[in-house]
């Protein structure tokens, strides 16, 4: 008895800094604490000195329960399980804290060093079979200073290493070594910690205290770059192996995610971002979770399908009223588990679940539709998981309905979807020619005897393959062609092989020689005017592939089967083309070089750039931003880098929000000529404050420079300066290191005045005028 008033005295003084009301309520619950945990502990073997226990464990000991000093058991909310089979044992070290809800089930061992931490609702059991059956157990081992966050489950035969640390919702197996982070399902090691004051730190300490070093090289062979993007994940499952995945950057930038709280989904997307999580925002939840009456469905019972599709609307006006605060919105679709079976060969009819689960699905998209929210397919995830479709038992285990591979899929399209939104996509797809158009040696075989179409396996991939490329330049993809051949000979089976899908002109250009292809890329990039960051290279040869990846690093080389009859399947898995929409200039992107391609040869049948400049007759269109050119001039806003005088990144919600504001103009811009259309190539905004007008954006695409548009762009702008009544125009260049064209444009303006470094003032008094072989139409608005 004195000792526990001595514990209880000690107690109030630490705690001085409270209330006296607060620190007796505490010196009572702490006494309770004190005197219950001998009493509730007392079907135990063996209890250290000072147990503790709020509310009331659960003990089943028919083997032996061995417990240390100072041991903490919370059973407030939920009991805690502590049960060991006959001949088991359970050994809990001292100062060992278990919360709320935890289960420690031995058949054979289950051994915890001293001050370990468990989180709620952890599970560690020996046994798969935990009330007896067959399957041998396989003892677990927990070292000194381990903390395992909530909802922890720890398989047969682990062993976790002294001062690691287990992130929520993972679900542990194997061997995880001393003194690193590791989550996921199954948990990964993440990152080595470096603790803060030596020896002396514990792992109650480590989520603080921990410092990232250099990640270990079993689990990562090279550093990780800095997260690009940050976002936040609302699930009402587990995702915290999401963060991991999203962080390795695979099909995309890399990104760093928050979690919001377990469940939470409707506070989390009412309360906003965290700070420095407002790049994008992840919504994934169950059916039935978002649309409660689905549960009934799910249980047979009838449910119109008007009170479904009401659950629905609520639950996209949810989300959109959130996506205001966030770049980016991902909602992935809805799915079924797939141990649903529903109403098995009625369950497409009404009242099944598949039914009602297509109707929900497509209610939102269609809600969805537009603004920054995607809709991603949830479903191709977990087809294309294959045996990683979801399994019951990781429900139970951890909240998690999903297997990993489905989750690492979901952060691919995610990854994905953040690089094509901020101008990332791929445009030029770069083509090999024997044995990956086609099969055989050209040169060899002749094109007569190439395995392409027909009735022959290789052959049929073969013109499968060749069917999705063509298929690319809908989606604003050009082809190209880099080949060690005969230039007469490849392009005589191009143009003559029955076979062939692709013709000559559905390529843009090629280099067919002898020359090193690395090379041969770099000058066909350039001869289109496109960067390497924009070009993907596909080729059979292993040798090949690893000189361009080495020579040219911007260029994306990726991994090609051996296996001919693989090739649709793994271009069908690239994401490298993935776009947030498709213009009409996309559209045509392939006749738009064509054009491109008459207009240099017209240069050499013309005396000078004057004559040939008028021969061209050029129109150049200017209209204000709207909704039908809104795509398009977003698209500019994020790919265009050499002509762009302040290289602004903006979606389209962004820009309109922008050109709202007051003083603020925007023009589109449209250039066509006699060898066709090439449409919207230039964006120029300005904004007036004053007397002087400031020009926020000058961006014109690479395909239309030099012809003096951006002539007729600045005298867009001074002549709506004029108008405002201001005095002067104002340009300032950010320099980046691919706007140096842009920079030469501005230098060249030697009428422009220069007050500072890379700024470039007009007075408005004088007039800029617009180049006589030009015809400019500018629409009000």
């Amino acid at each position: 008895m004195n000792r526990l008033l001595s514990n209880i005295l000690q107690s109030l003084q630490r705690d001085s800094g409270l209330p006296i009301s607060a620190r007796v309520t505490k010196g009572v619950r702490y006494a309770a604490a004190v005197a219950s945990g001998p009493v509730w502990l007392r079907e135990c073997t063996r209890v250290g000195r000072r147990p503790r226990t709020m509310g009331r464990p659960r003990i089943d000991n028919r083997g032996a329960i061995e417990i240390g000093d100072d041991v903490v058991l919370n059973s407030t909310f939920s009991p805690v399980d502590l049960s060991a089979g006959e001949g088991a044992r359970i050994e809990l070290g001292s100062k060992v804290a278990i919360n709320f809800g935890s289960s420690i089930t031995a058949r054979a061992l289950v051994r915890l060093g001293d001050r370990v931490s468990l989180g709620p609702y952890c599970i560690l059991s020996d046994s798969d079979l935990p009330a007896g059956g067959e399957g041998e157990p396989q003892p677990i081992e927990i070292g000194d200073d381990v903390w395992l966050a909530g909802r922890v489950t720890v398989l047969p035969g682990t062993k976790i290493g002294k001062g690691s640390v287990i992130t929520a919702g993972s679900i542990v197996s194997g061997v995880i070594p001393e003194g690193v982070v590791a989550g996921g399902s199954p948990a990964r090691v993440l990152r080595k910690i470096a603790r803060e004051g030596g020896n002396g730190t514990t792992a109650h300490e480590a989520p603080a205290a921990a410092v990232v070093e250099a990640p270990m090289a079993a689990a990562a062979p090279a550093e990780k770059p800095a997260p690009a993007h940050r976002g936040y994940l609302v699930a009402d499952f587990t995702v915290d192996e999401m963060v991991a995945l999203l962080a390795d950057p695979l099909d995309g930038p890399a990104l760093g995610a928050e979690i919001a709280p377990f469940g939470q989904v409707v506070q989390s997307l009412l309360s906003g971002p965290p700070a420095d999580a407002k790049d994008f925002l992840v919504v994934w939840t169950r059916p039935q979770s978002a649309v409660p009456s689905f549960q009934q469905v799910l249980g047979f019972e009838p449910v119109p399908e008007a009170r479904l599709l009401e659950e629905v609307d609520a639950f996209v006006k949810l989300v959109s009223e959130a996506a205001g605060q966030y770049r980016f919105v991902f909602v992935p679709t809805w799915t079924l588990p797939p141990q649903q079976r529903g109403l098995g060969l009625n369950d497409a009819r009404a009242g099944g679940a598949a039914r009602a689960l297509a109707a929900m699905n497509l209610r939102l998209m269609d809600g969805l539709a537009g603004g920054n929210v995607h809709v991603l397919d949830a479903g191709r995830w977990v087809a294309s998981a294959g045996r990683a479709q979801a399994s019951a038992k990781l429900w139970y285990l951890g909240k998690v309905p999903f297997h990993s591979d489905v989750l690492g899929l979901a952060a691919r399209d995610i990854q994905a979807g953040v690089r094509g939104l901020t101008g990332g996509a791929r445009k030029l797809l770069v083509l090999d020619l024997d044995d990956t158009l086609w099969g055989g040696i050209v040169g060899d075989a002749g094109w007569e005897n190439l395995k392409l179409g027909g009735h022959d396996s290789q052959g049929e991939a073969f013109a499968d393959f060749q069917r999705l490329c063509k298929d690319l330049t809908r989606r604003g993809v050009v082809l190209g062609i880099a080949s060690k051949n005969e230039e007469a000979t490849a392009l005589e089976a191009i143009r003559k092989h029955p076979g062939m899908v692709l013709r000559e002109s559905d390529f843009v250009g090629w280099r067919i020689n002898w020359k090193d292809k690395a090379a041969n890329i770099a000058e066909l990039a350039a001869e289109l005017n496109l960067g390497l960051q924009s070009v993907v290279f596909i080729d059979d040869n292993p040798v090949e592939r690893a000189r361009v990846r080495e020579t040219l690093p911007e260029v994306l080389v990726p991994e090609w089967p051996e296996d001919k009859l693989l090739y649709p399947w793994a271009f069908q898995q690239l994401r490298c083309f993935d776009a947030p929409a498709v213009s009409k200039e996309d559209l045509e992107r392939t006749k738009l070089y064509a054009e491109e391609r008459q207009r240099e040869t017209s240069k050499t049948q013309v005396g000078s750039v004057e004559d040939w400049l008028k021969s061209l007759q050029m129109k150049v269109t200017a209209e204000p931003l709207g909704a039908a050119n809104l795509g398009r001039a977003a698209q500019l806003f994020n790919k265009t880098n050499q002509m762009n005088l302040s290289t602004r990144r903006l979606t389209e919600a962004e820009l309109q929000a922008w050109a709202k504001g007051p003083g603020r103009r925007l023009w589109a811009v449209s250039v066509s000529d006699r060898f066709g259309d090439a449409g919207l190539t230039g964006i120029v905004s300005t904004e007036v404050k004053g007397d002087t007008c400031a020009v926020a954006d000058f961006l014109l695409s690479c395909r239309v420079m030099g012809r003096k548009v951006e002539e007729a762009m600045v005298h867009l702008a001074v002549e709506h300066a004029r108008e405002a009544g201001a005095k002067a125009v104002r340009a300032v260049l950010l320099p980046t290191a691919k706007n140096k064209p842009c920079a030469d444009f501005w230098a060249q303006q030697s009428r422009f005045a220069s007050p500072a470094e890379r700024e470039y003032a007009w007075d408005v008094a004088q007039p800029y005028p617009s180049p006589g072989h030009i015809d400019l139409q500018v629409a009000k608005g």
